[in-house]
């Protein structure tokens, strides 16, 4: 008898000790879902901090604010309970402090740039967004790598469980099988019965393992406080998990969908043989033709190309030119109709009936399960194109319809300040002042847009060579000085010393363009009977020139965009001081055609120096 109680005692103290096991291993599981809910659910409260920040740049909306602040605690909830989970985990601890360091750097940059939306005009704010958040990006790639291994180590312990859980339930089974036959002996009725129990409890068990294989609907939960519904009711939340993963997946996808079809370029997916795989709606009503008839078909029969030109020979050049770059390119689409429009033309030789229009054209290669593949990104540029040409069109007319009779005009006040028809009165011969200021100033602006739209159309002409510094300057000297003294301005202009035959490697003309617009701004913001100085360094490699004024200075805020177009530190400038905000766009365009740098050093109320450096040499 004594024997039977020890062998029931083993028996219940192993299977007390299997049972203890399975639960230690079900919250272990447990504990690892909670900590990938978590980590994922971080991933995106941090994608909903940037997103909301982004936002509140955009349109300054206070509920993003909020939001911004919400998803910021949230973030440091998360972390705190993920730091107290795996606390004692070294290895996964270590990977979230790095998680920790790079939010920290990532919340700081997304505080400046809320701080900048708070604190500056909206375009300088949103271009600093930009900026900044392009500056984040390895910050941010380095954070989802480091999130991602979290996951996927908990993962893998996930994954363990499942397999450790079937071999304490083999281990329960075998020693349950052991004492129902010992238990036979004692007790044949109640050994019959606890065992069609628990086999029907643990079919339960197995079914459910095979349903959520197949990804089918579990069973109901087993009733019961026991270890088998405990294990029971960890298969169905492991299935919920599952199937929320899964829908998450879903949108993920649902959404990337919806981004490439609304997306206002045409993508095309191309083998590296050209055939076309996949296109996008965008591009399908670009080119006038259903998504499915353009599937199949090679890319080159697109685009406009000489019939001596192979299709190999065509991929070769588009790999050549526009792999990681922009290329225009001509394509060819279905005309719906006769057209007036010179641009559209008909050819012989590849597109007899199709109407051809210039696209950009770029191309990447990506990897996917069968293999390499590249994706084509185009982009119509008709209407730009159409625009810039009626832009030339009209700053041609400009330049030959307000130019010339401007020109005649003043030409004519200056005559008759002088007395050539005669002489005038004082009042009048004001007048005649104040029209042929008026005049200048309008040729000026002429001036100006030319050399805008020679900017745009890269046609802006910088001729180098060789030319002496004491030149440059005294050119300056006589195209600056009358104008400093019209307004009560005393110009200084530092000479050479010690070496009169300096010479660069540059366009004089443009050089002097370049200071006479840097004077005539220091003279226009000087206080009466100021000073304007300008100043030289020279070595082997560089000439750098300063120019000096004496006025109200520069804020920081506007030290980077008043070298924009159209851009001034206040906006009556234009009326008071004249100008159009073009000058210094001009100066720094021609400036970095000389290889050079050009900026501004200032204090508010206390004067500025605007300075520009040039290469002396080839």
């Amino acid at each position: 008898m004594l024997f039977f109680v020890v062998v029931e005692l083993s028996l219940v103290g192993a299977e007390g000790y299997l049972v203890l096991q399975a639960e230690k291993e079900a919250k272990r599981a447990e504990h690892v879902k909670e900590i990938i809910a978590k980590t994922n659910h971080l991933v995106q409260v941090c994608y909903d901090t940037g997103t909301s920040v982004m936002e509140y740049a955009k349109s300054k909306d206070e509920t993003q604010a909020a939001r911004y602040k919400q998803n910021r605690d949230e973030t440091k909830e998360i972390l705190a309970w993920l730091k107290e989970a795996l606390k004692d985990d070294p290895e996964n601890l270590a990977i979230l402090n790095r998680v920790d360091a790079n939010l920290q750097i990532g919340m700081t940059t997304m505080d400046k740039i809320k701080q900048a939306v708070d604190t500056q005009p909206l375009l300088v704010a949103v271009r600093y967004g930009f900026k900044e958040k392009n500056k984040l990006q390895p910050t941010f790639d380095a954070l989802v790598r480091d999130l991602l291994s979290l996951v996927r180590a908990q993962r893998r312990i996930e994954e363990e469980s499942p397999a450790a859980q079937r071999n304490q339930r083999e281990s329960q089974k075998a020693i349950l099988l052991a004492g129902l036959v010992l238990n036979v002996v004692l007790a044949f009725a109640g050994a019959g019965w606890f065992t069609r129990k628990l086999t029907s409890r643990l079919d339960v068990l197995v079914e459910n393992a095979k349903r959520m294989k197949r990804g089918e609907e579990l069973n109901t939960p087993l009733h019961g406080s026991d270890e088998i519904a405990a294990l029971d009711s960890t298969f169905h939340e492991m299935a919920y998990t599952l199937r929320l993963k899964e829908q998450l997946l879903k949108d993920s996808e649902a959404r990337v969908r919806a981004i490439i079809e609304k997306v206002p370029v045409g993508l095309v997916v191309f083998s590296e043989e050209g055939t076309i795989e996949f296109v996008n709606p965008t591009l399908a009503a670009m080119f006038r033709e259903e998504p499915e008839d353009l599937v199949g078909r090679a890319l080159s029969s697109l685009m406009s190309r000489s019939q001596t030109t192979s299709d190999s020979e065509f991929s070769a050049q588009l790999n050549e030119k526009a792999m990681e770059r922009i290329f225009e390119v001509t394509c060819l689409r279905k005309n719906i109709g006769k057209s007036n429009d010179s641009r559209i033309s008909e050819s012989s030789d590849d597109s007899v009936g199709s109407e051809k229009f210039p696209v950009e054209f770029s191309m990447t290669v990506f990897e996917t399960e069968d293999g390499a593949k590249r994706l084509g990104i185009l982009l119509d540029v008709s209407e730009r194109q159409e625009i810039q040409r009626m832009r030339q069109a009209f700053v041609s007319m400009v330049s030959h319809e307000l130019r010339t009779p401007l020109t005649a005009v003043s030409g004519f006040i200056s005559l008759l300040e002088m007395g050539a028809f005669g002489e005038v009165s004082k009042e009048a011969t004001e007048q005649a002042g104040r029209a042929e200021a008026n005049v200048a100033r309008l040729i000026k602006l002429i001036t100006d847009l030319l050399d805008l739209e020679k900017m745009d159309s890269g046609t802006l002409n910088v001729s180098k060579a060789k030319c002496k510094l004491r030149k440059i300057l005294e050119s300056t000297d006589e195209a600056s000085r009358s104008f400093a003294e019209s307004k009560g301005i005393k110009l200084e202009i530092e000479s050479v010393h010690g070496n009169e035959n300096a010479e660069l490697y540059a366009d004089a003309d443009r050089i002097v363009q370049v200071l006479v617009n840097l004077i005539s701004n220091a003279v226009k913001f000087s206080p009466p009977e100021g000073t304007v100085r300008v100043a030289h360094s020279l070595d082997d490699e560089f000439l750098e020139m300063r120019v000096t004024d004496q006025g109200r200075g520069v804020p920081a805020k506007y030290k980077e965009v008043i070298f924009e177009r159209f851009q001034q530190v206040d906006v009556s400038d234009a009326k008071q001081k004249g100008g159009t905000g073009l000058g210094l766009a001009i100066c720094k365009t021609i400036v970095e055609m000389h290889e050079g740098t050009i900026s501004v050093d200032s204090e508010d109320g206390k004067g500025s120096t605007f300075w520009f450096r040039i290469k002396r040499k080839k």
